[in-house]
């Protein structure tokens, strides 16, 4: 029985040309009469995605060998790898990865035989009019697929042709994909998820596959249109990119918004396919069914799409798998769920949580590894999959993986898949990818953000943005043991399978090598003009520590802050005539970027230092709010008793405080700090005490109230801290005084952070004297994300005067960490 036969249409279509099933069958023949084989023999496949893909393989399978595919973009020591592994007879490729291969077979002393599709004449073969490819027995092995390596080493699948037939009959008994399907190629043909549902699938099925030649979004949206794609398949991370480009523009627009809200309730695919009509037809307008493997999705997508009019099939399975084991139906789906087991297939769930599979899908083995296999696939015939799930209703949820559990010294087990959905779906599109791993014995974040969505968001400050935004949002609602107590913003994607599943046995070496990757970036074609050396000399001397390079991101590599942003722009306003504001500047991410700014932009080079006592007397815009602060009355009226008997308040130092103006700085611990600070102050310093809060803080119309009838000074930490400098300036020159929390923000851990030089530079500039206070025990009367105020104990006092005159602005940035950094110790002596 043949297995591919000519079905008189059109099977491919690649680079809008049509190949028919004769054409398949007539060229795998002819790639066939090439291999000289014995039975399970092997061959190698590397190339990336093309219709030779598919001849070789159906060329390997008519000679009966073993087809061994490997990813099109693996480097020289990973091809070397499997020809040594696997000790292939021949190997197809591409003429652009056949430099690869010949390097690959030196490396690994191959006698492997180098076949390039493009010295393949085709035309010249005679293959018969009735010729077909015939299925192999069902016992035999067909391909081999080496795991993706997300632990560790990979190792070679072997699975069966009734391995593959097990995850065809299934769909075809639950009718998901028949013969009137085109389905898009969009995935890699080396994994095993397209191997099976875009190639095998299909063909048995006599259906159509239309491949992208580039992965771009618009080779996508031109082939879903042209075509008349029916169905996509896809990994999470192509789901996750137009569902951001979909709901960015549904949330642009309130109206667009509302309707999307009432089609959510009103859960009519019908009825939302008529509401969007204009997002089906910009994917083509004959969509059936989006299906998703090869990694978790978030649920929500799923109910999004849905809500769109889409059917989204989520499915679950792995290499050794074949690789279906479950997955949701077109009228049952269950979003956050990976659907209901297969046909043919049982699964249980072990005593540990593990998922447990046997049936006709599980793999032979790993090639040459008995004792792999032997520990993948028990005594009683079933298979290990390493990942955690259980049954919601019949429906399979997977929880996490094994190995990928985080297990603290404290004995909690975290999956921070789960946590990483989280943090995503919260950044509405600024985070790109995360790895949530452990550090230093707590949970750690490294996150990638989505620089063109941050400029296009007029985010200024990335760190500061997530850190306080999206972290402080997730740590408010998580307990104790799954806060994120640390993050790490890193310039480049972290390491992944070509699925898009992290590689976390290797994020601890990513983390090193991106602790000292600014050193190693370069740009070997970058001509360095006078301006980048100009702008190189000026950073070095502002982040003496930074190795700073043409590509050195200006956040990320180098530390720029906001107040070194508001530095740069004064320099180049006074070297170069540039006027820039913050807005602007934050477009220009990397060094070279902004010297080639300067270059196009700028006048003759005047060098100027940065001069605030300019800058502060310019005049000032914002609004400053005077008269009685409502703040000021209800921290006297309502919070002074609750310091003296709940959270009870020791206060000191306050003979310390000399006539104003003066620039109150200390630590930060709690959401209580400024409240507390207030209890030293008498009515008369109150009202002649400013604070800073940031519009985040105040975006309500009752806080905006609060703000504009109290003491509180409003910042856009993304757009306007020139501004507010020169706001506070004008209060302290009119014999007012300010509180500054120099960390910029309260303490997660309860270390104290880096003082920013802000409060030093007003200080410097005005003459102005900074009394330095210290807050003990906050922490624990109030945690981070908490709240609860707790009954307890803990103090405030007034530490030192420094007058700044004999002082440089790191001098008195220096000697006020100190002098808290000296209180905090003080009982612990």
């Amino acid at each position: 029985m043949n297995f591919l036969y000519n079905r008189k249409k059109t099977a491919i279509i690649y680079n809008d040309i049509e190949y028919s099933y004769r054409d398949v069958i007539n060229s795998a023949k002819c790639y066939s009469s090439l291999i000289s084989i014995e039975k399970d023999e092997r061959v190698v496949i590397f190339t990336e995605n093309r219709p030779e893909f598919i001849y070789a393989f159906f060329a390997i399978w008519d000679k009966e060998g073993i087809a061994v595919n490997i990813d099109g973009s693996y480097e020289v020591e990973q091809v070397a790898y499997v020809l040594k592994d696997s000790d292939p007879k021949y190997i197809f490729v591409s003429e652009n990865n056949y430099e690869t291969a010949v390097k690959a077979k030196e490396l690994s002393n191959s006698n492997v035989t180098i076949i390039k599709f493009e010295n393949i004449d085709v035309k010249s073969c005679f293959v018969s009019e009735e010729a077909g490819i015939k299925q192999p027995e069902d016992d035999k092995v067909i391909v081999i697929l080496y795991t993706s390596g997300t632990t560790g080493e990979p190792k070679g699948v072997m699975l069966t042709f009734s391995n593959i037939m097990s995850n065809m009959n299934a769909v075809r008994e639950i009718e998901v994909i028949t013969e009137k399907d085109r389905i898009l190629g969009v995935l890699p043909f080396h994994h095993v998820l397209p191997l099976c549902t875009t190639i095998l699938i299909p063909i048995y099925f006599g259906g159509l596959l239309v491949i992208l030649k580039e992965l771009s979004s618009d080779a996508l949206r031109a082939a879903l249109g042209k075509y008349k794609i029916t169905v996509v398949i896809g990994v999470p991370r192509i789901w996750e990119m137009l569902h951001k480009g979909i709901m960015a523009k549904i949330n642009a627009s309130g109206v667009t918004k509302k309707i999307f809200k009432i089609a959510e309730k009103i859960g009519s695919e019908t009825i939302s396919k008529k509401i969007f009509k204009k997002v089906h037809e910009g994917f083509g307008g004959c969509i059936n069914l989006f299906v998703s493997g090869g990694a978790k999705l978030d649920g929500n997508i799923t109910r999004d799409f849905r809500t769109l009019g889409f059917k989204m099939l989520e499915g679950y399975g792995l290499t050794e798998t074949s690789p279906i084991i479950s997955f949701n139906r077109p009228n049952d789906i269950k979003a956050g769920t990976v659907g209901i087991v297969i046909p043919g297939v049982t699964v249980k769930i072990a005593e540990d949580g593990e998922i447990l599979v046997t049936g006709a899908n599980v793999m032979k083995g790993y090639y040459g590894k008995p004792e792999a296999t032997a520990q993948a696939i028990d005594e009683e015939g079933w298979f290990h999959t390493g990942d955690l799930g259980y049954f919601d209703e019949g429906h399979l949820v997977i929880s996490g993986r094994k190995k990928e559990m985080i297990v603290l010294s404290n004995g909690k087990n975290i999956n921070p898949v789960e946590i990483e959905i989280e943090l995503q779906r919260a950044s509405a599109g600024v985070i790109k990818e995360v790895a949530v791993m452990e550090h230093n014995n707590h949970l750690m974040a490294l996150i990638y953000p989505d620089f063109d969505m941050t400029r296009h968001m007029g985010i200024v400050n990335v760190k500061e943005d997530l850190k306080w935004k999206i972290i402080d949002g997730y740590n408010a609602a998580a307990p104790n043991y799954r806060k994120i107590l640390e993050t790490k913003i890193i310039s480049k994607e972290l390491p992944k399978t070509k699925l898009g599943k992290v590689q976390r046995f290797k994020l601890k070496d990513f983390l090193k090598e991106a602790d000292t990757d600014s050193e190693k970036k370069e740009v070997s074609d970058y001509v360095e003009t006078e301006e980048y050396i100009r702008l190189k000399s000026y950073l070095q001397k502002v982040h003496s520590d930074a190795v700073i390079t043409p590509d050195s991101h200006l956040e990320i590599d180098i530390g720029m802050d906001s107040l070194d942003n508001v530095e740069l722009i004064a320099y180049l306003e006074a070297n170069y005539g540039v006027v820039i504001s913050e807005e602007d500047l934050s477009k220009y991410k990397l060094v070279r970027e902004l010297a080639d700014f300067i270059k196009e932009q700028g006048k003759e080079f005047k060098e100027s230092e940065t001069d605030w006592k300019k800058i502060f007397s310019t005049p000032v815009e914002q609004k400053i709010p005077h008269g009685i602060s409502f703040a000021t009355f209800i921290n006297f009226l309502i919070l002074k008793p609750a310091f003296k008997f709940y959270a009870k308040l020791n206060k000191g130092g306050m003979e310390k405080i000399p006539d104003g103006p003066i620039i109150f700085a200390g630590n930060h611990q709690s959401m209580i700090d400024a409240f507390a600070f207030g209890q030293l102050l008498t009515y008369k310093q109150s009202k002649k005490t400013y604070y800073l809060g940031t519009s985040e803080q105040f975006m309500e119309p009752w806080k905006k109230w609060v703000a504009n009838h109290s003491n509180i000074i409003i910042i856009d930490l993304n757009k306007n801290i020139k501004e507010s400098l020169k706001v506070l300036a004008k209060v302290l020159k009119e014999g007012n005084n300010v509180v500054i929390f120099p960390e910029g923000a309260r303490t997660r851990d309860g270390e104290i952070q880096d003082f920013k030089k802000s409060f030093a530079i007003l200080s410097k500039e005005l003459e102005v004297p900074v009394v330095v206070f210290g807050i003990d025990g906050a922490y624990n009367i109030m945690t981070p994300g908490s709240s609860e105020i707790k009954k307890g104990e803990f103090s405030v006092e007034i530490l030192e005067v420094i007058e700044p005159k004999n002082l440089t602005v790191e001098e008195i940035v220096e000697e006020t960490k100190q002098c808290v950094i000296n209180y905090l110790k003080r009982d612990k002596k």
